[in-house]
């Protein structure tokens, strides 16, 4: 149960996400979810790019299971697409296939 303090900011961004498509929300926290969404794709690229960076990320090892991410990534997706936040959900998708991709490139 360690894992869930360590996946905790992934599983606030996923229970923000169905806020602000389920409730009416402030329009601050679409912009929450903007400007992360932003972020985690940039961090995402450069993950994706540069092989340094990819060393740092592959130290931080999560005793989460991995299906736990790829359950996260699906349902921020799911959600946006709900709440007809195409432009966001297509983000996410980039952001969950090059964590697949970075993922299974350091197993081998």
């Amino acid at each position: 149960m360690h894992w869930l303090k360590q996946s905790a900011v992934d599983i606030l961004a996923t229970l923000v996400i169905a806020f602000v498509v389920f409730f009416e929300s402030d329009y601050h926290l679409e912009y929450i979810v903007f400007i992360y969404t932003g972020l985690m794709a940039l961090a995402r690229t450069f993950t994706l790019l540069s092989s340094n960076f990819r060393a740092i990320t592959k130290k931080k090892v999560s005793d989460a299971p991995v299906w736990v991410y790829h359950l996260l990534h699906f349902l921020n997706i799911a959600f946006l697409i709900t709440g007809q936040f195409y432009v966001t959900a297509a983000f996410w998708v980039y952001i969950w296939a090059v964590a697949w991709y970075v993922h299974s490139k350091n197993q081998n």
